[in-house]
């Protein structure tokens, strides 16, 4: 078949949906850090829906950071790019035509750097994953020891991490002229662009100080929270796509139909009106934060470890076990939504039952293997909270699963502390000493969990009746048991 482009747009299927305005007319007014198939499914799709009802230049500027597999994929197409979403009930499809260009940091170094300073650009938002951030351990300052945090701090002309080529932007953005700027994370972190801010001010401060003032003046943060399940595309789904689109498309992406973005209200200069596409704009994300992250992103966590263990290999497949349905289900309802503040007029009961249902969505095909990459730095965002709350015995049961798999299988480790975890799986320490080590990378603590003693021996009991029982040893210990 062709390749999707501009050039044979008009050859797309007749059901297809296409750009609703004239791309051509459009300049760019954001840039995006991490271009990968989330940002293309949520925050462009907001972006082309707002062009086609408002207008306005907010054309997007896509970065990724070191592969150039998106590049390849899209700069060909001319940014254009098919997303289907698709569920039981049905599916639709359309071409997102809002990414204008992607650049590779590693390729267009100053081509990057000059879009950072552009005035023309208003907004940069970032999918850069939570091990993007760089955090320390104690969850808000700079990892100083992350080996290409080191680099950047000796070669800041030269960066290689998404903190330092913001700051070489932005260095340069203060230079010409210092228009006001709008970061925006979309990443899975608690207060994400306040941690942002941290982070790229304890950077900044070892490199440039003199752009710290500039920017607590005319930089702003506010925070977001993103939902939708983006799974990876598979080769038969991408073949599947490309005959209801009619086109051949590298870039195609699938999603569940469900789509949510709430905003803090907080921008330095014109702020693109998402909420014309149906995103929400609130004085602060606290609460809905808390919600999705401790319901949807931490029973995936926990769904993840269960799969991987079991042999499970998609999230459906997982909920579609009695036991381990039942094990998740009280985990939300007994464990973790009793933590949470509610915003008036929040049915966060419907909420969970939502979730259930998209956990059930079998065309996903939401891999366990993707949602566990990275998993130390997760559970520190997804768990960690609640666990400084109460040592609840569901999550301790899910904590000790992950334990397991890090240190009594040899499951793959694809994590940004695969070297730490690795070694621990390999020592032949007291198991209570692998399991304190194998909790550090995740910054679970005895300065970040008050009965950190407690609930390392809880951990021991549990790994030890996985080792005689496996998952059932631990699913059916009465502690946790008794919750599910």
């Amino acid at each position: 078949m062709p390749r999707l482009s501009p050039d044979t747009l008009c050859d797309v299927a007749p059901e297809v949906r296409l750009p609703a305005y004239a791309r051509e007319a459009v300049g760019a007014g954001i840039v995006h850090l991490g271009i990968g198939a989330f940002h293309r499914a949520h925050q462009a799709l907001y972006t082309d829906e707002l062009l086609a009802r408002h207008g306005g230049d907010w054309g997007i500027i896509g970065v990724s950071l070191r592969s150039a597999c998106v590049a390849q994929q899209l700069q060909p197409q001319a940014g254009l790019y098919s997303l289907l979403s698709v569920d039981a009930q049905g599916q639709s499809l359309r071409v997102i035509g809002a990414v204008q260009s992607v650049l590779v940091a590693t390729r267009e170094p100053d081509a990057l750097v000059a879009a950072i300073a552009d005035p023309a650009i208003q907004v940069i938002t970032l999918t850069i994953t939570e091990k993007g951030y760089c955090i320390g351990a104690d969850g808000r300052s700079l990892n100083t020891r992350h080996a290409d945090v080191a680099h950047d701090l000796r070669n800041p002309g030269h960066p290689r991490t998404a903190l330092g080529f913001l700051a070489l932007g932005l260095h340069r953005r203060m230079a010409h002229g210092g228009s006001a700027l709008t970061l925006l994370s979309c990443d899975n972190l608690a207060q994400n662009s306040r941690v942002l801010r941290a982070v790229l001010i304890d950077y900044l401060q070892r490199t440039w100080p003199e752009v710290v003032t500039w920017l607590e003046q005319r930089v702003r943060f506010p925070c977001s929270v993103v939902d939708r399940i983006v799974p990876a595309m598979t080769a038969a789904h991408r073949e599947q796509q490309e005959q209801a689109l009619g086109l051949c498309d590298a870039g195609a992406v699938a999603a569940e139909p469900f789509c949510q973005w709430i905003i803090e209200d907080d921008f330095a200069a014109a702020r693109p009106p998402w909420d014309v596409a149906g995103a929400q704009f609130v004085d602060s994300v606290a609460p809905y934060e808390a919600i999705k992250l401790r319901l949807l992103n931490a029973s995936h966590s926990a769904i993840a470890c269960l799969g991987l263990l079991v042999g499970a290999q998609t999230v459906d497949a997982v909920m579609a076990q009695a036991p381990l349905r039942g094990f998740i289900d009280g985990l939300m309802t007994r464990e973790l939504m009793p933590t949470l503040q509610v915003p008036a007029h929040f049915d966060l009961a419907a909420y969970k039952d939502t979730l259930l249902q998209r956990f059930d969505n079998p065309w996903l095909a939401h891999r366990c293997a993707q949602i566990a990459m990275d998993s130390s730095e997760k559970i520190a965002q997804r768990w960690l909270p609640t666990l400084q709350i109460s040592l609840s015995p569901a999550l301790v049961a899910a904590l000790s699963l992950w334990c397991a798999m890090m240190l009594l299988t040899d499951t793959d480790v694809e994590d940004s502390q695969a070297g730490p975890l690795l070694r621990a799986r390999a020592s032949g320490a007291a198991l209570a000493q692998r399991i304190g080590d194998v909790l550090a990378c995740a910054r679970i603590t005895p300065a970040s969990v008050a009965d950190f003693d407690h609930l390392l021996a809880m951990l021991v009991r549990n790994l030890d009746n996985y080792q005689r029982c496996g998952v059932s040893g631990v699913l059916d210990a009465p502690a946790s048991r008794a919750t599910a």
